[in-house]
């Protein structure tokens, strides 16, 4: 009897054990359930404020380019005062946002009209433009703060809201001045804005019931804010004396609230208000949940052991997702130096050293059409984010330069897509260059990457031009610069992983050091550019002694060889006889590059297809045209360009023939271009004028 009832005090025991740790688990948990809430909610409120932000951003910008669009009329029709009316009113009919406009003239600038002269257009509520000159005694615009602003600090202003008109609505006026061609204002132009659709805007995507948005001057003035119907009037006013401290946020308990600014004039604050208790709501559903259980003394003890072993798989399962990313981070950084080129050509090689187990520097190299492209950048920052970025910017090189020959469209590219989803605002350092291997033209564009080191007889730095680097705005141009390379000219191109080696004194490895070693290099020219390359790496290293590696080491390196440059050319008429002397000059053009007879006869036969192709289709049936044929090489790679007069048609178009069905069933033609694709390692068309260019090339090394 006495054991029994110590075994039921006992289970008791055990359930009143279980209620009390999982009321305790359950409270804990509870915090961490608000936490959680409370840190999505921010997220989302920051997602809905930068949505906000940039589509009011986008609407004042859209005002700033109509004027600047319209600069050249209005500066034109000023030659007339009566023809400053259209001007204003053509700048309204271009931008449906703007409600008003007017031009403010300094006194007397046209003395038929006296002293003031400021011709006004207003769109009117049926949709026609009102326009009047209303400047008068009444209306001494001289007087005004933002023209006299505007006149004394030379440049652009928005004013803060303000209302006006019998309905109160909210205006803003963006303001510029006029010059002439000595630089002295003559106007001032002001363009009115309605501001009445701030208020939808900001709270058309709320992720609350009684969350809204609004919009604040930088001095804390609202601009915009919620309708009537939505939230009431008192409860925006108590939000304002809050932000603009003239209460504590204690005596606004339940509320919180996040904030940003536009990044441009006027830098309007944009504000999202939410109530705590609909953020929690959610969690206090799962605590009454949880209340249910404890009150069930078995259940509960059900949930105390299922707690129990949820709390040991979880700690199993951290640790084996840290063993997991361990190895992730192993597999990422064997999957960042495969994306690496593997093989050097004789004048090309490059290295990158990681300061982590993944980093942030990229170099890439390949040729085509007789071009050799290449890049190096350097991302913000180092570790996983920075490798994520670089692969995305090293893919986006390797597609867009099989595209265009042109490294400043190739940047500008890039930089468009970089800047999409740039919430890290993480930006890079990038330098593309295309070198034509037979001519040694170099055509770059850098984007705020360090200038490359050029040695050619002397040591020097690339005469660069420094564009802001990549991801930092998406309408960025770039400017492309050409520079021609003697042969035996080296470029060294290398990120500050290289400069900025510290040792333990936090002293610089430096440019200076870099020169040295270019110095032992160019008293022995004939060494390879891997020993330029891990001659530098060892000095750096030597250099930075016990101090760890605080950034990604990356070298590129190349030298212009034109020894082997040698041009051969033919003309053909289009007649099927005319492919014996195709065949011969081919021989005769491959024979001092003593090329294995397989890979000889590939490139005849490429060249063969191709030159037939043109031969039997380009010209009309009876008609003679001219083909003229260039045979290029440098020693690493053969070109053939094709040159023909005949219809335009562009042979890296045609679909790949369908080899698996017989010849009764397969469409006629194809076959010969898609021999040649196969036998070269690239194919590319180009119209120029009235002649089709097709150029052939093969890597030979």
């Amino acid at each position: 009897m006495a054991s029994l009832k110590n075994s039921w005090l006992s289970r008791v025991g055990i359930v009143v054990l279980a209620a009390v740790m999982v009321e305790i688990l359950s409270i804990v948990q509870y915090g961490h359930v608000q936490k959680a809430l409370l840190e999505e909610t921010d997220l989302r409120s920051r997602v809905v404020m930068n949505s906000m932000a940039e589509e009011i951003q986008h609407t004042l910008e859209r005002t700033e380019i109509t004027m600047r669009e319209n600069l050249w009329d209005i500066k034109r029709s000023m030659a007339h005062p009566d023809s400053v009316f259209g001007a204003v009113v053509r700048l309204i009919d271009d931008d449906r946002n703007l409600v008003g406009g007017c031009l403010a003239f300094r006194p007397y600038f046209y003395p038929s009209k006296g002293r003031l002269y400021e011709p006004y257009a207003s769109l009117q509520p049926d949709g026609t433009i009102k326009v009047e000159q209303i400047a008068g005694p009444d209306h001494d615009y001289t007087l005004n703060e933002e023209y006299l602003w505007v006149l004394e600090n030379r440049c652009t202003s928005w004013t803060d809201p303000y209302k006006y008109g019998p309905d109160s609505l909210s205006f803003t006026t963006y303001s510029i001045p006029i010059y002439d061609d000595q630089g002295t204002i003559e106007a001032v132009c002001g363009l009115d804005i309605d501001l009445s659709w701030l208020g939808d805007t900001l709270n058309s995507r709320q992720p609350f019931p009684s969350s809204f948005g609004l919009l604040l001057t930088p001095d804390g003035e609202l601009v915009a804010g919620p309708s009537k119907s939505r939230t009431p009037e008192e409860d925006v006013k108590q939000v304002l004396d809050v932000l603009n401290g003239l209460i504590p946020a204690s005596d606004l308990p339940g509320v919180s609230f996040t904030r940003t600014k536009l990044f441009k004039d006027p830098f309007w604050q944009v504000v999202e208000v939410y109530k705590t208790d609909e953020v929690y709501a959610r969690a206090r559903r799962q605590r009454r949940q949880q209340m249910l259980f404890i009150v069930l003394g078995l259940a509960i003890l059900a949930f105390m052991i299922n707690r129990y072993a949820r709390n040991e798989r979880k700690l199993r399962e951290a640790s084996e997702e840290k063993a997991r990313i361990g190895g992730e981070l192993a597999v990422a950084h064997r999957i960042q130096q495969q994306m690496l080129p593997k093989t050097f050509p004789p004048f090309v090689y490059g290295s990158l050293e990681p300061a982590l187990e993944v980093g942030g520097d990229l170099f890439d190299f390949f040729t085509r059409d007789g071009k050799l492209f290449f890049c190096i950048g350097d991302v913000t920052g180092k570790g996983v984010p920075s490798a994520m970025l670089m692969s995305v910017a090293h893919s986006l090189f390797r597609i867009l330069s099989q595209k265009t020959d042109s490294p400043a469209r190739i940047l500008e590219s890039m930089n468009q897509e970089l800047n999409r989803g740039n919430d890290s605002n993480m930006f890079i350092t990038f330098f593309v260059g295309c070198l034509d291997l037979y001519s040694g033209e170099l055509r770059f564009s850098n984007a705020g990457h360090d200038k490359p080191f050029l040695v050619n007889g002397e040591i020097t730095l690339l005469p660069s031009k420094a564009n802001l680097p990549l991801a930092v705005f998406p309408d960025t141009q770039f400017e492309e610069q050409t520079f021609m390379l003697a042969p035996g000219t080296l470029l060294l191109l290398y990120t500050d992983g290289l400069t900025e080696a510290k040792n333990v004194e936090r002293k610089t490895f430096g440019r200076p050091r870099i020169q040295e070693v270019l110095e032992q290099f160019r008293s022995n020219p004939d060494q390879s550019l891997c020993n330029l390359v891990s001659t530098l790496s060892e000095a750096a290293h030597s250099f930075a002694g016990e101090a760890p590696q605080s950034d990604d080491l990356t070298m590129l390196a190349l030298r212009f060889e034109s020894d082997n440059n040698r041009s051969e050319q033919l003309t053909l008429v289009n007649k099927t006889s005319e492919v014996t002397r195709l065949g011969t000059f081919v021989k005769e053009f491959l024979a001092p590059l003593e090329l294995d007879k397989k890979l000889a006869s590939a490139l005849r036969l490429a060249l063969e297809e191709a030159v037939v192709n043109v031969i039997n289709y380009a010209y009309p049936v009876g008609e003679q045209g001219e083909i003229l044929i260039n045979a290029d090489t440098n020693g690493h790679e053969v070109r053939f360009t094709i040159t023909d007069s005949g219809y335009p048609f562009d042979p890296t178009t045609v679909l790949k023939p369908d080899t698996t069905l017989d010849a009764q069933n397969r469409p006629i033609g194809g076959l010969g271009i898609f021999l040649s694709r196969k036998l070269m390692d690239s194919i590319s068309y180009t119209r120029i004028g009235p002649k089709n260019v097709l150029f052939l090339t093969k890597n030979i090394l």
